[in-house]
């Protein structure tokens, strides 16, 4: 019969391959690190030299609060817009147009017209602030 001693109940843990593991973690996470590099989209915004400031050349398309809307300081219903803006279109393939919401117009009308205005066949389309009282039309 063996006789156990006091020796053999404490066993020495051994942390070498432990060291080796935390090493080989560290490494893995800094190169990983360096690949983690978001790339990020580029937004060319126009810059306040290529916006259009007057309506001077320009087809204004309207909105009012009301729901009505006016192509060229003319009433004109929304199904008509489309066609109305492809005929300038075909005669005139450069010209901008403005979509100029009056105050209280809800945003998703202003885009909506927008959308029909560049499935019209217009490339050129930006927005326009309200009317000012007493500026240019």
């Amino acid at each position: 019969m063996r006789i156990r001693r006091a020796q053999d109940a404490v066993r020495v843990l051994n942390i070498t391959p432990l060291i080796d593991v935390v090493f080989i973690l560290l490494v893995f996470f800094m190169l990983a690190t360096s690949f983690a590099s978001y790339r990020l989209i580029r937004v060319e915004t126009p810059r306040e030299t290529e916006i259009v400031k007057t309506s001077e050349g320009a087809i204004v398309i309207g909105l009012e609060p009301d729901g009505s809307f006016t192509f060229d300081t003319r009433p004109i219903d929304e199904s008509d817009l489309g066609p109305a803006v492809a005929e300038i279109v075909a005669i005139d393939p450069g010209r901008v147009f403005l979509v100029r919401p009056e105050e209280g117009v809800p945003l998703q009308d202003a885009i909506r017209i927008y959308d029909a205005a560049r499935r019209a066949g217009a490339r050129s389309v930006s927005f326009s602030g309200p009317e000012e009282a007493g500026g240019a039309p």
